[in-house]
């Protein structure tokens, strides 16, 4: 079994929710956490430093609103399983 900050392998024992259920919202705040975190906050042209190519940045923005796209896509998906399996133990 692997230490409780040790995250190189197999989530730690502590990490693991106990239910179906949490499982699932935790995938959720995961999906969450990178569309958010990643894509969606670097969709705006003043979070990025310095001169830009306004086509380079299209270019991302094209790239990243499909990354954005994918990622609720997912969240449709976890949802769903949230509603049909989460009570579930």
């Amino acid at each position: 079994m692997n230490a409780p900050d040790d995250k190189s392998g197999e989530r730690a024992e502590a990490d693991v929710p106990e239910t179906i259920g949490g499982i699932l919202a935790s995938a959720l705040t995961m999906e969450d956490q990178i569309s958010g975190g990643v894509y969606e906050d670097y969709m705006r042209r003043e979070d990025w430093p310095g001169p830009i190519d306004e086509e380079v940045f299209g270019e991302i923005q094209k790239r990243l609103t499909t990354l954005v796209e994918d990622t609720k896509k997912h969240q449709k998906i976890l949802q769903a399983l949230v509603g049909q399996y989460g009570t579930e133990s």
